[in-house]
């Protein structure tokens, strides 16, 4: 669904652009880069258009140096037929739309303390292809000052991404197998509450499956630790015109999120239970 020319300065009709390059990340997931900007800040989303097949919503994994790029996992007819695109072949992005993830302020230095600079600790924790656009808020959150470690979960060793580009990025880089192939065997979760036990930590963001992030949201609230989840929901236009994304507290996903506290997330009843499909029918997780 689109609607002509712009919503509080953001295309809402799709913009043409160029497949640049593209390369496997794992097993059915692929990064697609595309020359150009959508001025996307840390945690928000565009719609992707394949020409005479569907539109689906996307988190932006990177959006500077003038390139974009989308990580995605190929789950539906949509995706099926964006993975037989060739470099060159042309694709409909618009947006970016919602709203991102906080990025902290840079702490000032102290006075009469030269030399000693103050840094924000923050932790970003990311399942599967979730962990995508993490790197984008890490990224952010480094030129800010804060220190950044970032949680990387997968089932297995062949199914973890992103994971070399964050020790590049010289994130503190900590890793978690459901069956132990590399890094801690079991979840986001553990490495999260060791941190919490032994580490002061100023903010936690985590984009991934929603039962994960349901049980980041449940341990940092008992903690005291803020922190902000990035949820998921069935988007068709991206500013809030069709209601397809609306919560059960009536509010709209696509404007609200999709990065919200967890305060916030824990209010949804749906939330880490179910989301609804395109004919508003309840999908568990």
């Amino acid at each position: 669904m689109t609607c002509c020319g712009k919503h509080h300065g953001v295309d809402t009709e799709p913009r043409a652009f160029a497949i640049a390059d593209f390369w496997e990340e794992a097993e059915n997931i692929r990064t697609f880069v595309f020359h150009g900007t959508l001025h996307s800040k840390p945690g928000q989303f565009c719609m992707l258009w394949i020409p005479g097949c569907d539109e689906k919503p996307f988190s932006i994994a990177r959006d500077y140096d003038g390139e974009i790029w989308l990580t995605i996992c190929k789950v539906g007819p949509a995706t099926e037929k964006l993975f037989t695109l060739k470099k060159g072949d042309k694709i409909g992005l618009r947006g970016a739309f919602g709203h991102g993830f906080t990025i902290l302020e840079k702490i000032p230095p102290a006075p009469f303390k030269k030399g000693e600079e103050q840094k924000q600790n923050v932790v970003l924790v990311g399942g599967g292809y979730g962990t995508a656009p993490l790197h984008f808020t890490g990224k952010t959150h480094a030129e800010n000052g804060s220190d950044v470690t970032m949680i990387i979960g997968a089932r297995s060793e062949n199914l973890l991404i992103w994971d070399k580009k964050s020790e590049k990025s010289g994130f503190r880089t900590l890793i978690a197998t459901n069956d132990g192939s590399v890094g801690v065997e079991g979840f986001t979760t553990h490495v999260l509450e060791k941190l919490i036990s032994t580490e002061k930590i100023d903010l936690v963001q985590t984009c991934g499956p929603e039962k994960m992030m349901k049980a980041i949201a449940e341990m940092c609230l008992e903690k005291n630790v803020p922190c902000e989840v990035s949820i998921e929901r069935f988007m068709k236009c991206g500013f809030g015109v069709c209601g397809q994304c609306v919560t059960e507290t009536g509010e709209k996903m696509c404007q609200i999120g999709p990065c919200v506290s967890a305060q916030k997330a824990m209010s949804f009843s749906d939330f880490g239970n179910y989301h609804r499909g395109p004919e508003g029918q309840k999908v568990s997780w």
